[in-house]
């Protein structure tokens, strides 16, 4: 039998091939269009939200139940010793607390960590990634656990979308002010704070946001030797790039990994278009 599964929501947007091959069971959240018609967010695309939003649609996005989990647990436990699950923060999702009920359905819930992430989207596949590498190191569960919860702890998240309206609809921002910042050409910055989102200030230029993630990430790590980024975007690969040589220069000793996988759910939430960079110190 081998020694550690792993089990992911479908809002962590990790490659199609690193998920095959190392055998990754994926639970997917719902995305409900118009009320009408609901789809398992694995089985659709971002294009397809964007098609849907641009002919006036709106949607609901919902999370997997606890039976789910748990079949999910119990197929994974036929073949692991032991299951790690990494998943949407709770408090931007029910899916967590889904994933926590769906554990105590087991026999032996012992079997089966729900990390408590904080996290979202980009955010949680560094710390998958990070998952991953120690598995393979054949690190023990408590090792795992401990580096985990530490990298939790130690872990930020910050992004700008495409217009403020993208906001309006999770209801963190009004329509008026939205409308208002728009006119003005200004972008969000949003900060993931113990696993809410919050709108932090809005900016005209990239490179005033350029600036505040290079103050906050300062202000995160100091004291700290090690800083690891992770750089995502949706139809913003110029801006992204860009970062990512902004950090480079910044900090020239730290290690980025950039991608573009950014799913249906996590396109309901911030539109469109966008970037972002979480990263982690030790």
């Amino acid at each position: 039998m081998n020694k550690y599964g792993v089990i992911l929501d479908s809002t962590v947007y990790m490659p199609k091939e690193v998920i095959k091959e190392k055998n990754i069971e994926v639970v997917s959240l719902n995305i409900t269009v118009e009320n009408e018609d609901t789809y398992k967010e694995a089985d659709i695309s971002r294009e397809f939200i964007i098609e849907k939003r641009q002919a006036g649609k709106t949607f609901k996005t919902s999370a997997p139940g606890p039976g789910v989990f748990h079949q999910a647990y119990e197929k994974l436990l036929e073949s692991y010793e032991h299951v790690f699950v990494i998943g949407l923060s709770k408090e931007l999702s029910g899916t967590y607390q889904s994933s926590v009920v769906g554990r105590t359905m087991l026999d032996n819930p012992e079997l089966v960590t729900v990390f408590d992430t904080n996290q979202s989207a980009y955010g949680n596949e560094m710390l998958v990634y990070e998952l991953l590498d120690m598995i393979d190191k054949e690190n023990s569960l408590e090792e795992i656990t401990v580096r985990i919860n530490k990298l939790i702890k130690q872990s930020k998240l910050m992004f700008t979308c495409e217009n403020l309206f993208s906001l309006v609809a999770g209801g963190r921002l009004s329509t008026a002010k939205a409308m208002i910042g728009t006119i003005l050409r200004m972008k969000p910055v949003i900060e993931m704070i113990d696993g809410k989102l919050i709108l932090m200030k809005t900016e005209r230029t990239y490179s005033k946001i350029f600036n505040i993630i290079e103050q906050k990430v300062k202000e995160t790590s100091k004291g700290y030797e090690k800083i690891s980024f992770y750089i995502t975007s949706t139809y913003s690969d110029r801006s992204s790039e860009a970062l990512k040589t902004f950090i480079e220069e910044k900090f020239p000793n730290s290690d980025i990994r950039v991608t573009e996988l950014l799913g249906p759910v996590m396109t309901v939430h911030v539109g469109n278009k966008g970037f972002g960079v979480s990263w982690f110190y030790e």
